[in-house]
């Protein structure tokens, strides 16, 4: 099993009528939190930050943390 895991759902859906169509919601589990987060995106590039984050956090050395 891997020493670093964490679960990452992501609900994207066009809304034509705003000035930034794309829009999502991300869910997160990340290792050593008991609590999901939660966070909203308002178009591509913040969706892929919000992605880049979350797998650098699963990819830090985690006797480096806490």
């Amino acid at each position: 099993m891997a020493d670093n895991e964490g679960t990452m759902v992501i609900r994207a859906w066009v809304e034509p009528a705003q000035k930034h169509a794309l829009r999502a919601r991300l869910i997160s589990s990340q290792p050593g939190q008991d609590k999901e987060v939660v966070e909203a995106a308002g178009d591509k590039e913040e969706i892929l930050l919000a992605v880049r984050r979350w797998l650098d956090l699963l990819q830090r050395d985690p006797n480096l943390t806490g």
